[in-house]
């Protein structure tokens, strides 16, 4: 009897599916490997690698049930790129040797070996990176009629899987990790960020080396760069965290999603006041809503709102000698400092902001939603 191909198995799984009134599992991760992560970094942090139970789990990643459909869907894409094992509700999650490597590996080769075998652990990606090799991504529409024709990634799904499928490339990219499938970068940046008064110093290409993450508010431009580059970045990594700027934003899309996107994920935040700028004070706002906590700085306290005043605040003075090494210092004790006690770095009213949708339960029972079998 010949076997049947894999696109001729999922055509009659989809097809059976459709049929049967049930929507067809999911055979990509609707999480990227990044957000991913966090589900074998919290069982690390948390509780020392050892496996935890889901009700657990979904308050050490930021939810306050295991039936949050969204703790669920996260669950079920580190599932699939081999992190960890358990899914549901219900289960009892462990830390699979390759979520091992990327959270807490010997070396950073580990690391970067991990992070590759993760992606490629999802056979939708390995195909479609595979199939690419070392060219391109086409443009959009070709992209995504490939997906379904070549792939058989189900035409609602295929600009879900798209943009994993790109944002996993950029990840990857960040680490210096190869993969067959060439991405484009886009280096454009918010030009309101930048002082045109100023020339602008060159930014430098980085090979990140942590997962957690410190986003840095600040001007573009002239002296900032610098200041970024040679205080920032190693104060920041001294800290055992990982610096992004605005700047660096390399994927394609709205410069705001993707700057909240890194609000969002950072273990911590640096927002550098000096001048006022309004960029930084916006993006502040938002991370004062995400409940986020924000290490200030500022060549002048008058830059630094009253009412943020009794928050950490680091002022440096650029006439005094030795201001540099003192500021580098500085930023990273305060870092440390807000690591251990996150809450005393955002504003009281904030602290305990209830976000209603943490205990919204799904109206109409998502029909992409996994079952937890």
């Amino acid at each position: 009897m010949a076997k049947k191909s894999t696109a001729s198995v999922r055509k009659s799984t989809r097809s059976t599916s459709q049929h049967s009134g049930q929507p067809a599992p999911w055979t990509f991760p609707k999480n990227s490997l990044e957000d991913a992560i966090r589900i074998p970094k919290a069982i690390e942090d948390k509780n020392g690698g050892h496996p935890m139970k889901a009700d657990m789990l979904c308050r050490a990643v930021g939810f306050h049930k295991p039936s949050d459909w969204r703790f669920k869907d996260l669950l079920r894409s580190a599932n699939m790129y081999g992190l960890v094992n358990g899914t549901g509700a219900t289960a009892t999650v462990s830390i699979e040797p390759i979520g091992q490597d990327v959270v807490a590996p010997g070396d950073p080769t580990q690391r970067q070996n991990a992070l590759l075998r993760a992606f490629r652990s999802v056979e939708d990606f390995r195909k479609v990176d595979d199939h690419y090799g070392k060219k391109r991504i086409p443009e959009d529409e070709y992209f995504l009629n490939s997906l379904v024709r070549e792939f058989s990634i189900p035409r609602d799904r295929a600009n879900a899987f798209a943009d994993v499928f790109r944002t996993n490339l950029s990840f990857l990219r960040t680490f210096n990790v190869q993969t067959e499938t060439v991405v484009d970068s886009n280096s454009s940046r918010p030009l309101a960020h930048i002082d045109s008064t100023q020339p602008t110093t060159a930014k430098e290409n980085r090979v990140r080396e942590f997962l957690d993450t410190c986003f840095v508010m600040m001007p573009f431009g002239g002296w900032f760069d610098r200041y970024y580059q040679e205080i920032y970045v190693p104060a920041i990594k001294e800290a055992g965290l990982e610096p992004i700027r605005a700047d660096e934003l390399f994927s394609t899309g709205s410069v705001m999603e993707q700057i909240w996107d890194q609000i969002s994920n950072a273990k911590v935040l640096i927002a550098d006041l000096t001048d006022k700028n309004p960029n930084v004070f916006y993006e502040l706002g938002l991370s004062h809503a995400a409940r986020k906590p924000v290490v200030f700085t500022a060549a002048r306290v008058d830059d630094v709102p009253f009412d943020l005043r009794h928050l950490r605040v680091i002022v440096y003075e650029v006439r005094e000698p030795e201001w540099a090494p003192k500021l580098r210092k500085s930023v990273t004790e305060y870092l440390r400092t807000t690591l251990k006690d996150p809450a005393k770095s955002i504003p009281h009213p904030f602290r305990h902001f209830a976000d209603p949708d943490d205990d919204r339960e799904l109206a109409n029972g998502n029909q992409d939603d996994w079952d937890d079998r």
